[in-house]
Order: C-alpha cells, then structure tokens, then sequence
C-alpha cells in the first residue's frame, strides 16, 4: 500500500514492558544483531527505507518520542495513526506516553513495527496485548527494469499533476469505496508531503478515470502508493500501465530504485509487483489492542 541501533532502552512502571537489544535483520520487529557488513548496509537502507516511507505520508499531527514519531490523522490509515518505532527505544514509559496520546485524540493505541524497530518491542507489545495487524511487505525494484517490463498499452493515457485536487480526491474516495468524509484528511495527507509528488490518472478515450496512484520521490528513490484501478478496467493492463508512467516519471527525479507497501495476502498485487521486478526487501506490520474504529486501515 511504503520507512537504528537496537540500543537498550528500559519501559518503567509496574506491569510495564521492558525492550533492549540489536536490531538487524530477519521478521519484522525481531532483528537479531547482524554479522558483517552485508547485513550492516541491509540494515541501514531498511532504516532509509522505512524513513523515505514516513516523509510519503505526512500526518496531520507529529510529536517526537525520542526517535521515535506519535502520529495521528482523525483516525484516518493506521500509517497516518500509529507510533512510528523506528530508531533507539525511548527512555522512560514509552508504552504509557503513546497511549496518552492516542488516549486524548480518541484514537486506540496503535504501534508500527518493522524490520528496523528495535529488537524486544514486538514481543514488549505482545506481552501487553497489542494484537498484530495487516502484516505487509515493503518491495523494492529497479525503475529502469519496471519501465522496461510495463506495457505501454495505447488504451489508455496518464496524466501526471503535482498536487492532489479536489477532482482526484473525489476520485480516490470514489474508487476506493470510502465514506466521503474522509476527504478531508486525504486533503492533508497529500498536501503535506514535502519531498517531489506526482499525482497520477489513467483515462480512457472518452476521459474516465480507468486508474489512479501517487509516487513521491526523495534521495533517489521513489516510493509508489494509492494504486487503485476502477472495478470495469481491472484486468486490462491499467495497473502496469500506470506503473510504467510512474517509473518514467522517478527517472525524470533522479530516481533509480522504486519502493512500495504490499499487504502480504494480496496475491493479485504481488503478483504484478514482481512481474515489474519488485522483490520483498523487508516487512512490516502494526500492533493495536483495541477494536479499529471504521475507516482506520493500512
């Protein structure tokens, strides 16, 4: 759907849970200290990664917890609505500061943890009865390779603009099936992104809107988002389409390499995602305890 050094750091209070230790790579949330310098540069561009993927997706409200980012955005995408962990744990009762927070927003309590969260806060989580949620992948590939592979496919044209308009929003809710106020966080989210955007549309000859997605670039990679495709289009080769636009597009940046963020059981996406040349390169899911209010999605 795109983001430290595993330094000890201690939760206080009673029943509070406590996480230390190395992060590196491995399942996400659970990184075991790597050996050489292989894992050494595969840790670090998933910490660039993951960062690259926060600057993609401005909240509308951010407070830093040490390194770590509190998010919240009228409870709209768990991504906009959740405590971004990577980087160093937190000194003092970290749990109880982020809960605090959402606490006030009337948001439940919700954790992203991935491959570069530092080892123990999964478990931490775990412990204290966050249950896991909407585990993902994030994807990398090549932009040369997916603009090689997609399909020109003369069906349809794309319109690339810089900023997300009231039409395309409209649009995006549309497709996606959402209630329309949610527009209005949609509107912020978008607005908010400070690195290169483009705000992509597929149409047919008579001008419909056949396909939609946003691509933001930033210290040479370009991160790929909101791929929705009109029910009556699918099938027809408006996804690859579209990405070819976009890796065209990053290429005009400076990008070289193109991320995104996949929901592992969307085998149809996965698909298409590795035909282009995309490969998992680490993973990522979310902890949350309470029940998910409507709306509140990866």
């Amino acid at each position: 759907m795109a983001e430290p050094d595993g330094r000890s750091g201690a939760a206080g209070g009673e029943g509070r849970p406590a996480a230390s230790g190395a992060a590196g790579g491995g399942a996400a949330g659970n990184g075991a200290a790597g050996s050489g310098a292989a894992e050494s540069d595969r840790q670090r561009e998933v910490r660039l990664l993951e960062e690259l993927a926060a600057n993609a997706w401005a909240p509308y409200t951010s407070q830093a917890l040490g390194a770590w980012r509190l998010r919240a955005t009228f409870g709209v995408t768990m991504r906009a609505n959740s405590v971004w962990t990577v980087g160093d744990v937190p000194e003092g009762d970290w749990l109880a500061a982020a809960e605090t927070f959402y606490r006030r927003r009337g948001l439940p309590s919700c954790f992203f943890v991935s491959d570069g969260t530092p080892d123990g806060v999964d478990d931490a989580l775990a412990a204290a009865g966050y249950e896991k949620r909407f585990p993902c992948f994030l994807m990398t590939g090549a932009a040369d390779e997916t603009l090689r592979r997609a399909s020109e496919n003369g069906r349809f044209e794309v319109v690339l603009e810089e900023e997300a308009d009231d039409a395309w929003i409209a649009d995006f809710i549309r497709l996606e099936g959402f209630e329309p106020a949610r527009a209005a966080a949609y509107r912020h989210i978008f607005g908010a992104i400070g690195p290169p955007k483009a705000f992509a549309r597929l149409t047919t000859p008579d001008g419909a809107t056949a396909a939609l997605a946003t691509v933001v670039a930033e210290r040479g990679y370009a991160g790929v988002s909101n791929v929705i495709v009109a029910p009556d289009r699918r099938r027809q080769g408006a996804a690859e389409r579209l990405m070819g636009a976009l890796a065209a597009w990053a290429k005009a940046q400076g990008a070289v390499t193109l991320w995104l963020q996949v929901v592992e059981d969307n085998a149809p996406a996965l698909a298409l995602y590795r035909k282009l040349g995309f490969e998992p390169r680490s993973r990522f899911h979310y902890r949350q305890r309470a029940v998910l209010p409507d709306g509140l999605r990866c």
